[in-house]
C-alpha cells in the first residue's frame, strides 16, 4: 500500500519568513520534532521561532527555501506520514504513535513477528522481506542453512516423575508457576548431544522449536548451549507459536521469504503437518513412565487426503507416518487383543507388567487379515533391557545404548552437501529448494533396489496404500507385487510363507542374489538413511528362531527381577555398538 503524502502548512494568518531548515530532504521526522526557524514579519518582534512537526513522517521534498517568505496557508513541504514498519506492543517504533486509537486501528500496520522470544515485536510485509532477503545472502555468504530443531525426545527427554536421587546423568531444574507454585523436571540429555550440536553447527543456524511453554524452552535451551554458541536466542516456544497444534504455522513469520532453505528435525511429523523439508527422527524414550511432557493436542480427523511425493507414491498427510517405536498404551492394546484371540501365555513384563507374547503360525493356510495387520504393526524393532551399574561412589549409572545422533549427523551433512552442489551448479542466483534437496536426498538410499513383501500389507489393503510401501518408495527402492527379474529384496514377517518357500529356488542362476530378511531392515534403512548390511536381518528359519527366543527369555528376565523398582527404560534399541557402527560407516 503506498504511503500518504501531505503537505504541511503556514497555519499563522500572516507571512513568515523561513530563516533556517532544522532538517533535510528525505529524513525521518517525528512528532513534535523541529522543521524550520522562522521570523513573525509583522514587526511585533525579532525574535527567532521554531515551527514543529504535527505528524510523523519523512520530508519528501521542501516547497520554501531558506530566506523565502512563506504566504499564511500555503506549502512549505511535503511529508510521507509512517508506515510503521516496526511495532512493539501496538506501539509503533518508529514515530510512537498509538495503534490502538480509532485514527490508526484501520491503516496498514506491522504484521509479520520476525523475532522467536518477542512475539509482540512486528514488522511490516515490506521490511521482513527486506530482512528475510538480507539473511539468506548472508547464509549462502556462510554457507549454511537453518536447522529447526526439536527438544523433547529428540535432543532431550524430561520427566517430572520423582525419580531416585542419585540416578547419574539427570539435569535438573526447577519452574515455578503462577501463586508461587512449580514443579521440577528432571531431564536426560540424548547420548552425543554436545558432539551433534557442535557439528550441526559449522554447516547449520541452529533454531529451537518447542511446544514446551517459554520458561521450559529456555531452561532446556540453558542446559544444552549454556554458552549461547548454537542457538543465541533463537527459540520459539509455545507461548510464541500461532497454532496450539502446528508448528508449521510459524514459518511464514520467522522466514517471510520462503522456507527454501530450512531444515526440521522432529520425532513427530504431523505437527509440522508432514513438511517435505522434515527429518523425522526416532523418539528418545529414557524414562519408561513418560511420554512427551509437552505434546500438543491431537489434530482433527481431517477427510483423508495424499499428497504426491518422489517416484509418484502418495502418502495420507493426515495420518503420521510409522513410528520406529510404538506407544506404550498402544503396545498394551495391541498385546491385551492377541490376548482375546490366541491362546498365549503370560510372561513377565517391565514393572511387573503381565504381556502377552504373540505366537506366530507358520502355516500359510491359517494367516487371516486379522493377524497379517497386527503384525504389519508389531513387527518393529526390538527393545533392549536397561543395564545397571552401581558406581563406588553410591551413583546410579544406566548405560544407554542410544547412537542415533551420529546417523542423524551424517545425514545432515549429506543434505548440505547436496543443497550447496546444486547452488553451485545453478548460478543465476538461484536458491535450491531443502524441500526438494532432502526427499533426493533420501531416496538415494535404496536407489537400484527391487522389493516384495510378504506378511505385510494386509489381503484387503491395496499395496501402493500400506506404510511399508510408502517408506520404502521414499528411500527411492521400487516395489511390486510379486517376483521380477529385478527383485533384489524379500521382506517377510515370518518364514514358511509361499513367497519365502519360493525365494529357495529363485537363487539358482540369477546375477543377484535375494536378500530374504526381516521388516527391521526397511525399518532401520528409514531412521538411518542408508542401506543397512542385510545380514543383519536374516530372516529366521522356524526352529533357528524359537531357539533364539529361548536363550534370551532367561536372561532378559534375571534383568529385570535385578533391577530396582523404580527402573527406567532407554532408547528402544536395535542399533549395534557406536564403535562399530562408525567402524562400518568408514570403511
Amino acid at each position: 500500500m503506498a504511503a500518504k503524502t501531505m503537505p504541511i502548512s503556514v497555519p499563522s494568518e500572516k507571512p513568515l519568513k523561513v530563516v533556517k531548515w532544522k532538517v533535510k530532504q528525505g529524513a525521518f521526522v517525528s512528532q513534535g520534532q523541529i522543521l524550520f526557524l522562522y521570523s513573525d514579519l509583522s514587526g511585533n518582534s525579532n525574535e527567532l521561532k521554531k515551527f514543529k512537526a504535527v505528524r510523523a513522517g519523512t520530508i519528501t521534498s521542501f516547497k520554501v527555501k531558506e530566506g523565502d517568505i512563506a504566504e499564511p496557508g500555503g506549502c512549505v513541504a511535503d511529508i510521507e506520514e509512517c508506515r510503521h514498519p516496526t511495532v512493539m506492543k501496538e506501539m509503533c517504533a518508529e514515530c510512537g504513535a498509538d495503534l490502538r486509537t480509532d485514527e490508526t486501528r484501520n491503516r496498514d500496520v506491522a504484521v509479520v513477528p520476525m523475532i522467536h522470544s518477542v512475539p509482540e515485536l512486528k514488522v511490516s510485509e515490506e521490511l521482513a522481506q527486506k530482512l528475510g532477503k538480507e539473511d539468506a545472502e548472508r547464509l549462502l555468504k556462510t554457507r549454511k542453512l537453518v536447522l529447526l530443531v526439536d527438544l523433547d525426545q529428540t535432543l532431550v527427554h524430561t520427566t517430572n516423575d520423582d525419580i531416585p536421587p542419585n540416578l547419574k546423568g539427570i539435569l535438573h531444574f526447577f519452574l515455578r508457576g503462577p501463586g508461587n507454585t512449580g514443579r521440577w523436571c528432571h531431564t536426560r540429555l540424548r547420548p552425543r548431544t554436545q558432539e551433534f550440536l557442535e557439528s550441526a553447527s559449522k554447516n547449520y543456524e541452529l533454531h529451537v522449536c518447542t511446544f514446551g511453554a517459554r520458561q521450559y524452552a529456555h531452561a532446556v535451551t540453558e542446559l544444552l548451549d549454556p554458552e549461547k554458541k548454537y542457538f543465541s536466542h533463537r527459540i520459539l516456544s509455545r507461548d510464541e507459536c500461532f497454532d496450539a497444534r502446528t508448528k508449521s504455522a510459524n514459518l511464514k513469520a520467522l522466514f517471510p521469504c520462503g522456507d527454501n532453505m530450512v531444515c526440521i528435525i522432529d520425532d513427530r511429523e504431523d505437527v509440522w503437518r508432514h513438511a517435505a523439508n522434515l527429518i523425522q527422527v526416532r523418539p528418545y524414550s529414557f524414562f519408561q513412565s513418560t511420554g512427551d511432557i509437552n505434546a500438543p493436542p491431537p489434530l482433527p480427523d481431517d477427510k483423508l487426503k495424499l499428497l504426491n511425493v518422489k517416484n509418484g507414491s502418495q502418502i495420507p498427510i493426515n495420518k503420521q507416518m510409522p513410528t520406529l517405536d510404538p506407544e506404550p498404551e498402544q503396545k498394551e492394546k495391541k498385546n491385551n487383543d492377541v490376548k482375546e484371540q490366541k491362546d498365549a501365555k503370560p510372561t513377565e513384563g517391565d514393572n511387573g507388567k503381565v504381556i502377552v507374547k504373540d505366537k506366530t503360525d507358520i502355516t500359510p493356510d491359517k494367516v487371516n487379515d486379522k493377524r497379517e495387520e497386527d503384525e504389519q504393526d508389531n513387527k518393529l524393532p526390538e527393545t533392549t533391557e536397561p543395564r545397571w551399574v552401581e558406581t563406588p561412589d553410591g551413583q546410579i549409572e544406566v548405560e544407554d545404548a542410544d547412537d542415533y545422533l551420529i546417523y542423524l549427523d551424517d545425514i545432515l551433512k549429506r543434505i548440505h552437501k547436496h543443497f550447496y552442489d546444486l547452488y553451485d551448479n545453478m548460478g543465476d542466483k538461484q536458491i535450491p529448494d531443502l524441500k526438494c534437496v532432502i526427499p533426493d536426498v533420501k531416496s538415494e538410499v535404496l536407489a537400484g533396489t527391487s522389493l516384495v513383501f510378504s506378511g505385510l500389507v494386509p489381503t484387503h489393503q491395496r499395496l501402493e496404500t500400506s506404510r511399508a510401501y510408502l517408506v520404502a518408495k521414499s528411500l527411492g527402492a521400487d516395489v511390486t507385487q510379486d517376483y521380477t527379474e529385478n527383485t533384489t529384496h524379500l521382506v517377510a514377517v515370518r518364514s514358511g510363507t509361499a513367497k519365502v518357500n519360493a525365494s529357495k529356488k529363485m537363487g539358482e542362476g540369477r546375477a543377484q542374489r535375494l536378500h530374504v530378511i526381516t521388516p527391521d531392515w526397511l525399518w532401520a534403512c528409514a531412521e538411518r538413511w542408508e542401506r543397512v548390511d542385510e545380514r543383519l536381518y536374516p530372516l529366521q528359519r522356524t526352529g533357528q528362531l524359537a531357539a533364539a527366543a529361548g536363550a534370551l527369555q532367561q536372561p532378559a528376565a534375571r534383568a529385570r527381577r535385578a533391577a530396582p523398582p523404580h527402573a527406567l527404560r532407554p532408547l528402544h534399541g536395535h542399533a549395534q555398538p557406536a564403535a562399530l557402527l562408525l567402524q562400518r560407516r568408514h570403511r
